[in-house]
């Protein structure tokens, strides 16, 4: 299981923008919050300090105000005729989804509803 020290290790030696993760102050809440959603979404994945890393860092990002908005399904923002739109984010980090694929809640939702129609026991 992937540590905040190997979190960071990581990070230091392969992420160039890391500055939501040198800035933040609750970094092993957000090593166990990625780990425990990666661990959701992704049962039968060993987490290594790559993936748990690039989540982290996406869960850090997802702080953003506008973010938060998103998140409580406001669509936009507007003043003085000034619009702004947001589009949905996506729980897992692209860079996640890119090594590991589709998430288990995304593939239960594509499973087609058995309907069972007419025809009895005998």
């Amino acid at each position: 299981m992937p540590t905040v020290e190997s979190v960071n290790e990581w990070i230091q030696a392969n992420v160039l923008d890391s500055k939501v993760w040198n800035d933040a102050v609750k970094k092993e809440i957000a090593v166990i919050q990625a780990s425990r959603n990666l661990q959701r979404w992704y049962p039968e994945v060993e987490l290594t300090d790559e993936i748990v890393s690039y989540q982290a860092i996406w869960e850090l990002q997802g702080l953003d105000p506008v973010l938060k908005y998103q998140k409580q399904g406001l669509k936009h923002i507007s003043e003085d005729g000034d619009r702004i739109e947001f589009n949905t984010r996506d729980k897992v980090s692209p860079d996640v989804r890119d090594i590991l694929g589709t998430p288990l809640y995304e593939l239960e939702a594509d499973e087609p509803t058995v309907i069972l129609e007419g025809g009895m026991l005998i």
